[in-house]
């Protein structure tokens, strides 16, 4: 007879590697990206309107909101997760045709 023994695994221990808790590679790539962009934007913004300060403001603040919005909670699901699966659910079908009646007098009601 086989024993069977319990085996306890520590919650702290991390598949991926992590920067601080939430925050690992794919979530720097994203948020790298993210900078990116911004600074493209800021450099179109700078060309415009020759001012420096907003656009460094634009890049940092556009940072420092992707390093928020991508973090995971402790239930693994971050702002863009959570906005991910609120528009998943929003089109959705919601309406389910009933077919009503016996086998040959069908009727389709809404």
């Amino acid at each position: 007879m086989e024993s069977k023994r319990l085996l306890k695994i520590p919650s702290q221990i991390r598949l991926k590697t992590e920067f601080f808790e939430g925050f690992g590679t794919q979530e720097l790539i994203r948020t790298i990206i993210c900078g990116v962009i911004a600074s493209v934007i800021a450099y179109i913004i700078y060309l415009i309107f020759k001012q420096a300060l907003i656009s460094t403001l634009i890049v940092i603040g556009t940072i420092v909101m992707s390093v928020i919005f991508f973090t995971k909670s402790r239930n693994n699901f971050s702002m863009s997760d959570s906005i991910r699966n609120i528009l998943k659910f929003q089109t959705m079908q919601r309406k389910y045709k009933y077919v009503g009646g016996d086998f040959y007098n069908k009727k389709v009601v809404k």
